[in-house]
């Protein structure tokens, strides 16, 4: 379940299609599996991942622009290359305004594939539960003042006990 292929990071840069030595399907998945886990963190408190085939477009290209970043962050980051390396910054930038419209405005939502993270269920409040069968006076005089001190005066209209 590929959320994009090593052509699809390749093909946004001619440095990339350029030296198809430098640039083997192996060493760009690298990048590819890299990007693909930062993106699985960040969707996962949204949705289900990972993300099923067909994953959606905006995912495929969210993925290749991250790798992209981060190929040319490793690669480019010599000193022959300082030219190449805001290339990166575009690619991140791009990906990551991407990525923070896709979880702001729930675009994933209408995808058949995509499911959507369960909320999580509110915890359940412990309650305190006496055994003796008999319970004592002081303390349910007690209680009785604290529910009273407690209570909306709108709302319940009691006398001092």
């Amino acid at each position: 379940m590929p959320y994009c292929v090593p052509s699809d990071v390749t093909a946004l840069n001619k440095l990339f299609q350029a030296s198809p030595t430098i640039f083997t399907d192996s060493y760009v998945q690298t990048f590819i599996d890299k990007a693909v886990a930062r993106l699985n963190n960040l969707l996962q408190p949204h949705y289900v991942v990972p993300l099923e085939d067909p994953v959606p477009p905006i995912i495929n290209s969210i993925a290749a622009d991250m790798a992209a970043a981060l190929l040319c962050q490793t690669h480019f980051s010599g000193v022959n290359y300082r030219e190449n390396t805001p290339m990166a910054e575009v690619y991140r930038k791009r990906a990551e305004s991407d990525l923070e419209y896709v979880l702001e405005n729930s675009t994933l939502d209408d995808f058949e594939n995509v499911v959507k993270q369960q909320p999580d269920a509110p915890e359940m409040r412990r309650a305190i539960a006496s055994t003796t069968p008999h319970p004592n006076q002081r303390v349910q005089g007690r209680l009785k003042q604290f529910d009273w001190a407690t209570q909306s005066p709108l709302s319940n209209v009691r006398e001092w006990p």
